[in-house]
């Protein structure tokens, strides 16, 4: 079904700020992510710009959501709040398609509408790689942090986008990516690949220094963890706002505190304890120590790992000459397991221990 946003009545521009992207452009970043408080406004901020160079520039861009049944959800609404930023246009959706057609041409009987833009899934865009997107210049994935008890992350996700960007842009440097999420976990498959810590970092986080054809030098990886007091303070004039104020949710959902950003069993390696071996997890690898000293005996996970040691890894197809393949079944780490679960495993940042959560899950 075709909606027109033109439809809906028009209403008033939104109080509440939404989150302006000159500054993060401005480093000419080609993944750019950004991550804050719920509610700030960065799928509008998106939007708004997506919509805006379309019509001042003819370009395009692609909406991206992880699943099929997210993507259709999402764009069913999405000129929903964003089309009274453009009155001279409607704006309709057409299966996959965005379109727009001016407001003039309302009246005509075969009323043009232009492409503007894509809706896809990262879960099937494998299947495009034959598909041509010339005048795609942005990428906006939405939601790429996954909200807790939801779906899972799609196996090697950095790398399916990875493949995704290549099919887009074809080697011209002429597509930007807005990776957008609420401060959720910092344990993302994006995150780990690209050794971003959000809790260890600034507001502004660089990454994958490279060189531009000018001579000039850029990264390629920019990040933004902001933190609107604007936005905030609007917020809380509100009756949810209100509610909320002062809670553990309202850091979460007004704030920019990550859910799993937090201190518990964290604690430094002693001086007592034996390095045992390495272990390769998909979200990292880590060195194990024990301290057979304390009663019982206490390990530690480290994401410092030494010059000298025992590799395994728990990833079938990384195994080679320096590696022992671990199962999950596998004595040495159901004893590390097992003292996870009896709070005798600490860690050295958060990073470590959300990935060694990850694994007893299993």
């Amino acid at each position: 079904m075709v909606a027109t946003a033109n439809a809906v009545p028009r209403q008033n521009k939104v109080k509440l700020p939404y989150y302006n992207f000159d500054k993060l452009m401005s480093y000419n970043g080609t993944y750019n992510f950004v991550c804050g408080g719920r509610g700030l406004g960065k799928t509008y901020g998106a939007k708004y710009k997506c919509i805006k160079d379309a019509i001042t520039r003819g370009e395009q861009f692609v909406y991206m959501r992880r699943y099929k049944d997210e993507i259709k959800a999402s764009r069913n609404s999405f000129f929903a709040d964003i089309f009274h930023e453009f009155p001279e246009y409607d704006f309709r959706t057409n299966g996959e398609l965005a379109q727009m057609s001016p407001v003039s041409l309302r009246d005509e009987k075969k009323r043009p509408w232009e492409t503007i833009g894509y809706f896809l899934a990262l879960s099937t865009a494998g299947n495009l790689k034959s598909v041509s997107y010339p005048l795609v210049t942005k990428i906006v994935y939405d939601e790429f942090i996954l909200e807790k008890g939801m779906t899972h992350y799609l196996p090697n996700e950095e790398k399916a986008f990875n493949q995704f960007y290549s099919t887009v842009d074809r080697w011209k440097d002429k597509t930007r990516v807005f990776f957008l999420a609420n401060a959720v976990s910092i344990m993302t498959p994006f995150f780990l690949a690209y050794n971003i810590k959000p809790d260890e970092e600034s507001e502004w986080v660089r990454r994958k220094f490279i060189r531009t054809p000018d001579g000039g030098k850029r990264n390629f990886i920019v990040c933004h963890f902001p933190d609107s007091e604007d936005f905030q303070q609007e917020a809380y004039k509100t009756a949810f706002g209100q509610f909320i104020e002062s809670t553990e949710y309202a850091d979460f959902a007004l704030g920019n505190e990550f859910a799993d950003d937090h201190d518990g069993l964290i604690a430094a390696k002693t001086s007592n304890a034996d390095y045992q071996y390495t272990l390769e997890t998909i979200h990292g690898t880590f060195s194990v120590w024990l301290d057979f000293d304390q009663s019982p005996p206490i390990w530690y996970i480290l994401e410092r790992r030494p010059k000298n040691e025992l590799l395994y890894t728990l990833i079938p197809e990384r195994m080679d000459d320096d590696k022992y393949l671990m199962t999950y079944n596998d004595k040495l780490l159901q004893l590390l397991r097992t003292a996870f679960k009896q709070r005798r495993a600490y860690f050295d940042t958060s990073k470590s221990r959300n990935a060694f959560a990850e694994i007893a899950k299993r």
